[in-house]
């Protein structure tokens, strides 16, 4: 999900949070509406046209998106500068948030070295898939409970709420008001640590057992043949240039759904 430090228009923001609620945002104005006290066509002229938000329900509407201080106060500049009525002030109000984006860039890069996990942490998260599989669903809005993610993964509850438990203190996830979101612990280890063999055996074991569901939306193949050296050799090349181009597709893609990608190339 996009970070509100990505933007400089409170309403592309909104309309970026909105489309990636669940069922692309259906209803979320109405919502909004209710939740603001003002009526839906208000909301549609504010975040589809001319209009903008008063500072007044903006102060309510922070609230109705779970903002801290912070972020509440960014949000409020982000309003200032959309009904700035002159050149030179907009000019100002822009330098203030650029300012604020580039603090919070800084302060992102410092959370991730101060947050790398330790070793022992390390062991508990590649120890199962499920540590990194809840990592990644709590990115999705629609998945965002402990039920949701022990009914979609077919984990009783009790064991991931254990699991959520050391996510969280981890700071691998973050609680926001009751909101899961990507915290900022660094994970990473080098192709030859142990820990990232045992990862690789968890998640082709999830997929052996995912085989046998007969989902559309899965895809398993293995093959075995007799080539040329120097087509093995090519093959080699294309596998990491692949792996790039699908990374640039997923990216800026919005959090809907989750995937795992296995690949295997090696010589028998």
């Amino acid at each position: 999900m996009a970070s509100l430090y990505q933007f400089v228009s409170y309403k592309d923001f909104f309309n970026n949070w909105v489309s990636q609620q669940p069922n692309n945002g259906h209803g979320e104005y109405r919502r909004l509406a209710i939740g603001l006290g003002v009526s839906t066509t208000l909301i549609s002229q504010i975040f589809n046209g001319e209009k903008d938000l008063s500072l007044e329900l903006a102060c309510e509407m922070v609230e109705y998106l779970h903002f801290d201080d912070e972020e509440s106060d960014y949000f409020l500049l982000l309003i200032e500068f959309s009904k700035a009525g002159s050149v030179k002030l907009k000019n100002r109000l822009l330098r203030q948030i650029k300012e604020r984006q580039d603090a919070v860039k800084k302060l992102e890069v410092r959370l991730k070295k101060d947050h790398s996990l330790n070793d022992e942490a390390k062991q508990i998260y590649f120890s199962h898939w499920l540590y990194p599989a809840l990592r990644i669903l709590a990115d999705i809005p629609s998945l965002n409970h402990a039920d949701q993610f022990a009914e979609r993964l077919g984990v009783p509850k009790n064991q991931v709420l254990k699991a959520l438990d050391f996510l969280i203190k981890n700071k691998i996830l973050l609680q926001k008001g009751h909101q899961l979101i990507l915290g900022p612990a660094h994970i990473y280890n080098p192709p030859s640590d142990p820990l990232t063999g045992r990862n690789l055996i968890n998640w082709r074991q999830l997929g052996f057992n995912k085989l046998h569901n007969h989902d559309q939306n899965q895809f398993f193949y293995s093959g075995t043949y007799a080539l040329s050296q120097e087509v093995a050799d090519e093959i080699r090349k294309i596998l990491p240039q692949l792996i790039d181009d699908i990374l640039k597709k997923v990216k800026p893609s919005p959090s809907e759904t989750a995937r795992c990608l296995n690949i295997d190339f090696f010589e028998i």
